[in-house]
């Protein structure tokens, strides 16, 4: 696995990096269509071997999630297209529910870890929503809704410290705030103003995210089973 990685990883940063390159410096249709096919399609071949190749089939939830989000991602490039912009939403959600439910468990979780997620979720609501309220009008409600199911993908990556590895714990933490954050830009973008770097901010943000998120997924290791090899190691 560790040398699928080691391969895997500049591949599809490359890929990534050309996508980010055709957005900013080339017409959008058809170039986009081309290059984030190929960064999609890419990261899915990688997160089907691992789940049926690799023998990681409770993953598989994952590799299902991943084609909604490329499905969405293909329709969200014609964003002037209304029809497809509202599809693409939808199917973000669903993406992101399929995520929710992997990292779900049924361990107890210690209160005093929720209390300081839910002080700095608090603080960055008021940041953000400060910014864009005025602007908001009649998205305030899906914008909201989003947004708060975004959080809650964050709360369950942020819960499964107790039930993962640790590598695989921080590495799908970093992916899931890197992913928030790309939203978070988008949408400051749209409802408030141009910021410093935004595209490279949204598009990278997106797809290292959700390279961090599947990888973490991957290679993941119940905490008895982590333990017991640091132990056979003494």
């Amino acid at each position: 696995m560790d040398k699928l990685i080691r391969y895997f990883t500049p591949v599809f940063l490359a890929l990534l990096f050309l996508d980010i390159y055709v957005k900013t410096n080339l017409p959008i249709i058809p170039y986009r269509y081309y290059s984030k096919i190929f960064v999609l399609v890419t990261l899915i071949i990688f997160t089907g071997y691992c789940v049926y190749k690799k023998n990681k089939l409770n993953n598989r939830y994952v590799f299902y999630g991943l084609i909604i989000f490329f499905i969405g991602d293909i329709l969200i490039i014609d964003h002037l297209n209304k029809v497809k912009f509202i599809i693409s939403l939808i199917l973000f959600v669903v993406g992101k529910l399929i995520y929710i439910f992997k990292f779900t468990h049924k361990e107890d979780f210690s209160n005093k870890r929720l209390l300081p997620f839910l002080v700095v979720c608090f603080f960055v609501c008021c940041v953000f929503y400060n910014l864009i309220f005025v602007n908001l009008k009649g998205y305030f409600i899906p914008v909201t809704l989003y947004f708060f199911i975004s959080l809650v993908m964050t709360l369950f990556a942020y819960l499964r410290k107790d039930v993962a590895s640790n590598k695989s714990y921080y590495t799908v933490l970093s992916g899931v705030v890197l992913f928030v954050f790309s939203e978070a830009t988008m949408v400051v973008k749209t409802f408030y103003g141009d910021i410093l770097f935004q595209d490279f901010i949204v598009m990278f943000g997106y797809g290292f995210g959700q390279y961090l998120i599947i990888l973490g997924l991957m290679i993941d290791k119940p905490n008895y089973v982590e333990n017991s090899e640091l132990i056979s190691r003494i």
